[in-house]
């Protein structure tokens, strides 16, 4: 096979990250948008809580601002996190079928009868990644540094995804790498994640597609030595 059909065969890889940002691009913007209504409705309540202070606070017979507005201040709270885990879940779902979608364009493009489903492995991105190192051929040694961290990001998504956040007895390295990330945090005494700022899930969005944009460099780079 000469180097010119294989790299046509391969020229599909070529738009990853282009596809990636157009999938990825609207969850930013979606972030952006979510965080400024939080912050209009935080200001609101501390207007309402200050007006109330102001015409009410001197009396001691009526009911403190606190008292009035406690259950809006818990909630809203708790807003931040809600919103943050759930969209790191869609952020996590739609890596793991971009992964996957990867996976299967080269399965097509190398005709092959077997795919990423079919290879045993813990984990689903685990598998496409196996996938491409054993049945594709191609050495990811290079993007090992940044699949440890991946690991990290799949391990917080499977305590949110099934147990509301919780991690048992965490070992050192994802406390580590939980305190060293911008907007997220790990409370002690609930064993539990907080994501507390987008700019966790931005993060994550800007390393998960690079990892993705540089296993398609990786194919082709390595499908195009394969015909010198």
């Amino acid at each position: 096979m000469s180097f010119r059909s294989l790299n046509k065969k391969y020229d599909f890889l070529d738009n990853t990250r282009i596809i990636l940002d157009f999938k990825f691009d609207p969850i930013k913007a979606y972030l952006d948008s979510s965080e400024g209504m939080i912050i209009t409705q935080e200001k609101e309540l501390d207007a309402k809580y200050d007006k109330w202070n102001k015409e009410h606070g001197q009396n001691p017979e009526i009911p403190s601002a606190f008292d009035i507005y406690e259950m809006e201040i818990l909630n809203s709270s708790e807003f931040p996190n809600i919103l943050n885990q759930s969209i790191y879940l869609t952020v996590y779902s739609t890596f793991e079928k971009e992964f996957f979608e990867l996976c299967e364009w080269c399965r097509k493009a190398e005709n092959l009868k077997i795919g990423p489903k079919d290879i045993k492995e813990q984990g689903y991105i685990g598998q496409c990644r196996k996938y491409i190192i054993k049945v594709l051929n191609v050495n990811l040694d290079t993007l090992n540094e940044k699949w440890t961290e991946i690991k990290k990001y799949q391990l917080i998504r499977n305590s949110i995804a099934h147990n509301n956040g919780m991690i048992n007895s965490p070992k050192d390295d994802i406390l580590k790498f939980i305190e060293k990330s911008s907007g997220i945090s790990f409370e002690i005494e609930k064993s539990c994640i907080k994501i507390e700022s987008i700019d966790f899930l931005k993060t994550m969005i800007d390393k998960l597609t690079d990892f993705l944009s540089e296993t398609a460099e990786k194919i082709m780079t390595e499908k195009n030595k394969a015909c010198t």
